[in-house]
């Protein structure tokens, strides 16, 4: 060991020294206050003393904050960690998709994720070009619900729209329809073709009275001039 080495270890040492020599001193003197041997202490104290007789005053108390913080912390990591074994889970089962049976499972499994959302959406579509309506219907409102809070949220709703006037659920797609229409927090585009999807509705079910109504609302609610040509030249062919 160097002379140096050695002064280090020294100096340290005799600090240490010191300072629990005063801590000690300091205790003995508190035992002879009323307020829990700490008052006259802390009062007297230096900083870093003040600190260590805060804790042991209120170590219950520092202990279970320490120990809730500690699990809120490895609650926070664990779920992470297992946020992306799933994520990468899904991402591995995303690329072997191949069937429908494939497609339904996945939604089933990976609902609370968006992309189980657009492959509901693609899984409504397969069984409309089949005419499949019942199962379109599923597909399309499974996807909704998923997707409540994404910009495809219209999408499936002007979809499972369509598969309902085709169950001759008029009342139901015209009430799917107008939630998207005149909710200002979609896309104009949304609203837009389900203005016109809702516009052809009723010109084939004879509504004339709301065909004309519908017709007065999307001059007023910002859509997009060429959707309100097209739904004018509707209203005019009715």
């Amino acid at each position: 060991m160097s002379i140096e080495t050695f002064m280090h270890k020294y100096f340290v040492c005799q600090v240490y020294a010191k300072y629990f020599a005063h801590f000690n001193n300091l205790q003995i003197r508190s035992m002879k206050n009323n307020d829990n041997g700490l008052g006259e202490a802390f009062q007297s104290a230096e900083l870093s003393d003040r600190i260590w007789l805060f804790f042991q005053k209120n170590s219950k108390m520092v202990l279970i904050i320490t120990a809730i913080m500690v699990a809120i912390a490895v609650i926070f990591c664990f779920q992470k960690l297992w946020t992306n074994h799933e994520i990468a889970n899904m991402e591995r089962a995303y690329a072997s998709l191949e069937t429908k049976e494939d497609r339904t499972l996945f939604v089933k499994k990976y609902k609370k994720f968006m992309l189980a959302g657009a492959v509901s959406l693609l899984l409504g579509d397969d069984y409309l070009k089949n005419l499949e309506y019942e199962s379109a219907r599923s597909a399309y409102k499974n996807a909704g619900s998923i997707l409540k809070h994404h910009l495809l949220f219209p999408r499936a709703v002007i979809s499972q729209a369509m598969v309902e006037y085709r169950l001759n659920n008029v009342a139901g797609a015209e009430k799917l329809l107008n939630s998207v229409i005149y909710n200002r927090k979609i896309d104009g585009v949304f609203r837009g073709n389900a203005a016109y999807a809702l516009a052809n509705m009723l010109k084939n079910e004879r509504k004339s009275e709301q065909l004309d109504s519908l017709l007065q609302d999307v001059s007023n609610i910002n859509l997009s001039p060429e959707f309100v040509d097209v739904i004018h030249k509707i209203s005019e062919e009715n």
